[in-house]
């Protein structure tokens, strides 16, 4: 059981795969190897079949030389070695006669010894015959050792031939082999490839589709062991990364909540002295006053409390956390709150400067919204002199092309109406060196203990989860302007901007 669920995981493992390739190119060398120790060996036999014919046909040779020799010099020591030579080339033919069965025929080889006999013959007759018989008998001899010598030529001549032959079609052979090789090799490359590469591949394309927030997870896309337990893994990195960055947002909203107060505060100031003024105008007067009087200060005690009442509303709307929801919003009055909201951080001389039509809608989620010109104002005041001024405008764009300056997110190339809403101020600007950087989190370049960084790296991150863009663009002393593109609703937006 086991052994059979230990196979199965490395069948459904990049391990497994890439060792069953391993295995598979081992196997085909290892075939390929023994394929050639066979021809090696046959090569090696047909090898010692053509020395032994060699061995032959040398042997014949000598013992001609010594006949020559003989008959030159009618020395009985060349006739006895005359006759060791034929007794060699006999005992190699009887012992070697499988060997030169192979090489040449029957017929051959029984003509071989036949003649070889006769030759042995003649010669040891020599040694009792008159010396005045050689030159008689010399021809005949001579004549029949011609013979012997031509059969034992052909015998090792056909060998060599037959070992040329043989060693043609090993080198085709080992080309064919090697060539079939690099061939089976490279096919199980490719499918190992394919097998292996094919879902880092789509894995890859999928971390390219969450980064462009086109999905939110990875899905597997084979079943291998190592490829789930990355994805795995991965989408549990996913999953508290949302977590993480929600809770800063949250962190974030807080924190300019806090500071919020003080221009909510102010905000609710207002209404509360009228509401005061207004109830000590009907005490002084009570009996006195008539009906019509007491009315109009009730009517303003009234309207100056749901005053307060929708300034405190809007505050519990912009600190209550609730899910993402985008619906068609009037940006002006949106706007005109959040400048409510953070009217006590900007400077008595300082003005803030609306030019955003009444009916101009967009299509966002309204709190969030709400928190990116939260942030995007207050980022405008921190540089801003007693003589400051922030200009907030709005208006519907059909271009393709992206705001001026340094865009950032793939809204910017999206077709089709379009709000560009954009908040300049006439502050310090920018330095060039950390304009590419300003949205980052946790960038800043306050001093420690004045900020944690995420204003502007949230701006970015609820501009990208609306489906738009931000761009900035800015220069020392000269200010900045923040360029917001969100989609626009169909309707309520046909009449354009001031």
């Amino acid at each position: 059981m086991i052994p059979t669920i230990r196979g199965a995981l490395q069948r459904h493992s990049l391990q497994g795969k890439i060792t069953l390739g391993y295995y598979a190119v081992a196997a085909i060398i290892l075939v390929a190897s023994l394929f050639f120790v066979g021809e090696l060996r046959t090569l090696e036999a047909r090898v010692m079949l053509g020395q032994r014919a060699t061995d032959l046909f040398n042997t014949v040779l000598e013992i001609r030389r010594f006949e020559r020799n003989f008959f030159l010099h009618q020395q009985p020591a060349d006739l006895v070695e005359n006759g060791r030579y034929i007794k060699l080339a006999q005992d190699m033919l009887t012992a070697n006669r499988a060997d030169f069965a192979a090489i040449a025929t029957q017929a051959r080889l029984t003509q071989l010894r036949t003649r070889l006999n006769d030759y042995q013959r003649q010669m040891a007759a020599f040694s009792a015959a008159d010396w005045r018989q050689f030159e008689a008998a010399e021809p005949q001899v001579r004549l029949l050792g011609q013979k012997v010598v031509a059969i034992a030529e052909e015998m090792a001549g056909s060998e060599r031939r037959q070992i040329q032959t043989t060693l043609a079609s090993f080198r085709t052979l080992l080309l064919g082999v090697i060539l079939s090789m690099a061939l089976l090799i490279v096919v199980i490359g490719r499918a190992l490839s394919q097998r292996v590469v094919r879902p880092l591949k789509e894995m890859e394309s999928s971390v390219e589709a969450i980064s462009a927030n086109r999905r939110e997870t990875l899905s597997a896309p084979s079943n291998d062991r190592e490829i789930l337990s990355i994805i795995a893994a991965f989408n549990h990195m996913l999953k508290e990364l949302d977590l993480r960055q929600k809770s800063l947002m949250r962190s974030e909203r807080m924190a300019s909540l806090g500071t919020m107060l003080s221009g909510v505060a102010h905000e609710l100031n207002n209404p509360l002295s009228n509401i005061s003024t207004s109830c000590q105008i009907l005490l002084e007067e009570v009996g006195e006053s008539d009906v019509a009087t007491q009315k109009l200060y009730l009517e303003q005690i009234d309207q100056q409390t749901e005053r307060a009442r929708s300034i405190v509303r809007s505050l519990l709307d912009f600190s209550r956390e609730r899910a993402f929801r985008k619906e068609a919003v009037l940006l002006r009055p949106l706007v005109a709150q959040t400048v409510g909201f953070v009217r006590g951080e900007v400077s008595a001389k300082s003005v803030v400067q609306l030019s955003i039509p009444e009916d101009l809608r967009v299509l966002a989620d309204a709190q969030r919204l709400q928190q990116v010109f939260v942030n995007l104002i207050r980022n405008a005041m921190e540089g801003l002199g007693p003589q400051g001024r922030i200009d907030i405008s709005a208006q519907i764009v059909h271009a393709g092309e992206p705001p001026a300056g340094t865009a950032l997110g793939e809204g910017c190339e999206a077709k089709g109406a379009m709000v560009e809403i954009c908040v300049t101020d006439n502050g310090p600007g920018i330095a060039p060196d950390i304009l590419p950087r300003i949205f980052d989190p946790f960038f800043t370049t306050k001093d420690v203990g004045h900020g944690m960084g995420l204003g502007l790296f949230i701006v970015y991150e609820i501009v990208d989860e609306h489906g738009g863009c931000i761009a900035v663009e800015s220069a020392p002393g000269q200010g900045a302007t923040f360029c917001i593109r969100l989609p626009a609703t169909d309707a309520g937006n046909n009449k354009g901007a001031q």
